[in-house]
């Protein structure tokens, strides 16, 4: 059985644990929390996914705090030290959402701190029926990204008011919206896996996607092949 290490949000965790249950092969999801400090049973685990949820803290990318954002430096520092145990040990990592933000930032890149004051555009979820945003999205051929899905383009879900903007050591980009948001990061140099992306493969109302159902296909893989 595989053991995957994910780490704790206060909301829809379920919704990353069913995803990994559509595995091919049995996955048995380990919580990893900042409320726990459990962050050694990652070390009993064959990869790590980061979940989304809330900012990370801008004095980590040397900016200062914004009035109305909500930080949690507990649950950054707690994720800065999966991600120290993740690269030590050579685990697959998959970063979804603030899953990428933070682990573009731990590898010392920066965030926009907020999309539509910086660039103008809305990624946060729909105002009115409280719905994910959809949006499509470019994937650059070249890319590790592009092999996994197959598509040069396609449609995603969007619920964030922050993007990679520096980009973090050893990472590419491997996608881009129409308005230049950053919407998948991946590591470049050897084959170590490090998938980073800013929708939300695990809610997608239609897991057949190439975007939803090829990452977790991938990831698992990539688990498997080591």
């Amino acid at each position: 059985m595989i053991k995957v290490g994910v780490s704790y949000c206060d909301s829809n965790l379920e919704n990353y644990i069913n995803w990994l249950r559509r595995a091919s092969v049995e996955v048995e999801p380990v919580i990893l929390s900042y409320k726990e400090l459990n962050s050694d049973d990652l070390k009993k685990c064959d990869a790590l996914l980061l979940t989304g949820g809330d900012d990370v803290h801008p004095e980590f990318y040397g900016e200062s705090e914004r009035e109305g954002d909500k930080y949690n430096r507990d649950r950054d520092w707690f994720e800065f030290k999966l991600l120290d145990i993740a690269f030590s040990k050579d685990l697959p990592i998959l970063g979804i959402c603030r899953g990428l933000q933070l682990t573009n930032v731990y590898l010392r890149g920066s965030l926009v701190f907020d999309i539509q004051t910086v660039i103008g555009t809305n990624h946060r979820k729909d105002e009115n029926t409280g719905d994910d945003r959809l949006h499509n999205i470019f994937v650059f051929d070249d890319s590790k990204l592009f092999k996994i899905v197959g598509e040069r383009e396609g449609i995603v879900n969007s619920s964030h008011h922050q993007s990679a903007d520096r980009i973090g050591e050893n990472l590419r980009i491997s996608a881009k919206c129409d308005d230049g948001v950053i919407e998948g990061l991946e590591w470049v140099g050897d084959d170590r896996f490090v998938l980073l992306v800013q929708w939300h493969p695990e809610r997608m109302k239609n897991f057949e996607s190439v975007f939803s159902r090829n990452l977790l296909e991938a990831f698992i893989n990539s688990i498997i092949q080591k």
